[in-house]
């Protein structure tokens, strides 16, 4: 028996210890690399690979990749400074082969998830961060499209206090999507609602509903009118079932970047009697635009309250742009080209959005 108590005793303080040295997070687990470092305005990369001979990072927006040095254990570190207050997306270029930051879990989302996002914050909040101010909710809603006979998606952003508000109703901006991208793309990357909340509680924007559909469809023949089917058969009416709308074109906008620009002009253009206001970012027109919307455009004087244009000057659609511009004023049109910096980017755009709802919904043209 006493031999029995003696193992006993050394098992009671033995295994203790033995189960703190098992359990110690630091011997199950290495430590985690930190990628990306965020440091007022200098922004550190780091990615193991250290079989790897070349590796670099692409910043969006930056025409020039930033060369990553390897230490001792093969990891490869670089750090960029004097980065202004913004979003970017960014992407490691290993011996060749574009890669995803695997320690960060912020991808900019969409068809084809190939960059990572990384946010440098201003000291006082920018017009796309979140701010003290009463926020709007987002919601998202599903259809069968009349199109495809398929299941799709859309966003409806109400602003804060439309459910506090039971007689009001509310103008709508139809907002879209660029190539590539899906309905979360405003809201993910271009901060769409938070934008909003800003300028609606600062009074320099009318409260109003934005809803953001899925503006991607099969590009085989046959279904170039997808999106201006499922526009106006099914969420115009299912938003305005579901949400207190004001009603007609006059409390309408269609805007939208790059590829939704396009749609803008086309769908847009072919009823302004449905959208009174019109946002085009980052987009132009095609060879055959003035024969087959020209006719449309000689009624933009009496239909439309905006016609507003948002490019940067590096933008590789601006040939188009600039077509756009020549072909409005061969018609008469009355309309706002702003020309940033900057090329085919979100940081544009969240700009544009930013510019162009204040103008929204104001009396007048």
């Amino acid at each position: 028996m006493k031999s029995i108590a003696v193992h006993l005793t050394v098992l009671a303080i033995l295994l203790p210890a033995a189960f703190a040295q098992q359990a110690t997070p630091a011997a199950r687990h290495p430590e985690r690399l930190i990628s990306p470092q965020v440091e007022e305005g200098k922004v550190t990369f780091r990615l193991n690979a250290p079989k790897a001979q070349q590796v670099s990072v692409a910043i969006g927006g930056r025409k020039e990749t930033v060369g990553m040095q390897r230490d001792d254990q093969g990891f490869w570190n670089a750090s960029v400074e004097g980065l202004a207050p913004e979003i970017y997306e960014y992407q490691f270029n290993v011996d060749g082969f574009a890669s995803l930051d695997p320690s960060n879990p912020w991808v900019k989302a969409g068809l084809r998830p190939n960059w990572s996002l990384v946010e440098v914050p201003a000291k006082a909040p920018e017009f796309w961060e979140i701010q003290n101010v009463p926020h709007g909710t987002v919601t998202m809603h599903t259809f069968v499209s009349k199109a495809t006979g398929a299941p799709r998606t859309m966003r409806v952003y109400a602003p804060a206090g439309y459910g506090q508000e039971p007689e009001a109703r509310f103008p709508v901006l139809y907002l879209l999507h660029g190539s590539g991208d899906e309905d979360d793309g405003w809201e993910v990357v271009g901060r769409a609602s938070y934008i909003a909340d800003n300028l609606i509680a600062a009074g320099r924007a009318k409260p109003m509903l934005i809803v953001m559909p899925n503006g991607t469809y099969p590009h085989s023949k046959g279904h170039e009118s997808d999106f201006e089917t499922d526009l106006l058969q099914e969420i115009i009416p299912l938003v305005e079932k579901k949400y207190r709308v004001a009603a007609g074109g006059a409390n309408r906008a269609l805007a939208g970047l790059s590829m939704g620009g396009f749609q803008t002009l086309d769908v847009g253009v072919k009823h302004m009697d449905q959208f009174a206001w019109l946002g085009v970012f980052s987009a132009g027109v095609r060879e055959d635009y003035a024969a087959s919307h020209g006719a449309f455009l000689d009624k933009a004087t009496d239909q439309l309250s905006l016609f507003w244009i948002g490019i940067g000057q590096d933008d590789f659609l601006r040939p188009g742009e600039k077509d756009l511009e020549a072909l409005l004023t061969e018609k008469h049109v009355r309309f706002s080209a702003n020309v940033s910096a900057g090329g085919h980017t979100w940081t544009n755009w969240r700009h544009y959005l930013h510019d162009f709802m204040p103008l929204l919904f104001q009396n007048g043209k």
